[in-house]
């Protein structure tokens, strides 16, 4: 079957419901050939099943093995998935990225509590960020990370936020190595060599995209998404 995801004839063929479940907004049937195939080997299904935990099942391993093998093969196309929460916000794509727990749904949850229909969800772990004529666009993917939101929708990339929990909200907004280190800490490193290079040299387009990044501290309260409405977005009145 053939999916368009993030403007990548992708071809694989789910073999559970759940895959297929959130794949489907994703089919594609134009013309366009193929550019992406994956094969999802016994060999490396089982690996990634050992790995999980232990109510995971092998539906939820199946989307996750399936994301391994397209994060590896996007790299060749000036793009990777970053773990992360995506949202859209008037026109533009934001990105929340933190450690499994780190709160980063939570974020975007206060956000669309807050700003209700102003929020569209993009995905809500494994969104794709890929660089379209130089410019950075925030995909879509049907990989959900158990979340229940991977929706088919893309905008442009304005900003990154990495997750500190605190007892306080404050942006800094942060430059060159420090963003490579915090990007690294965000992708899939289950990587060869080559790939591993193809992801730090989009790290480097990513960051001279255009695109904003900061060190976020926030507080797991209301407290934070007014922070960000009001000195972000510019929002004096919350809704």
């Amino acid at each position: 079957m053939k999916y368009l995801i993030a403007d990548i004839v992708t071809e694989f063929n789910p073999k559970y419901e759940y895959l297929k479940y959130f794949s489907k907004p994703f089919e594609y049937y134009g013309n366009q050939k193929t550019e992406i195939k994956l094969n999802l080997s016994r060999k490396f299904f089982q690996a990634q099943l050992s790995n999980m935990a232990p109510n995971i099942g092998a539906a939820r391993t199946e989307s996750f093995a399936m994301y391994c093998l397209f994060n590896k093969e996007i790299l060749r196309y000036n793009a990777m998935t970053i773990h992360s929460s995506a949202i859209i916000y008037d026109g533009n794509a934001y990105l929340f990225s933190a450690p499994s727990g780190g709160g980063k749904s939570t974020q975007t949850r206060l956000l669309k509590e807050l700003l209700k229909d102003e929020i569209s969800y993009i995905n809500d772990d494994k969104p794709v960020v890929r660089i379209v004529d130089g410019k950075p666009v925030a995909y879509g993917t049907p990989f959900d990370g158990g979340s229940g939101i991977a929706c088919n929708r893309s905008a442009p990339l304005k900003a990154v936020f990495f997750i500190n929990k605190s007892n306080k909200n404050s942006l800094k907004e942060i430059h060159g190595s420090e963003i490579v280190s915090k990007l690294y800490r965000s992708a899939n490193r289950s990587l060869d060599g080559e790939s591993a290079m193809l992801m730090l040299s989009f790290m480097d387009t990513l960051i001279k995209s255009g695109c904003s990044f900061y060190s976020y501290n926030c507080t797991n309260g209301i407290s934070s998404a007014e922070y960000l409405n009001k000195y972000l977005f510019n929002n004096e009145n919350t809704v």
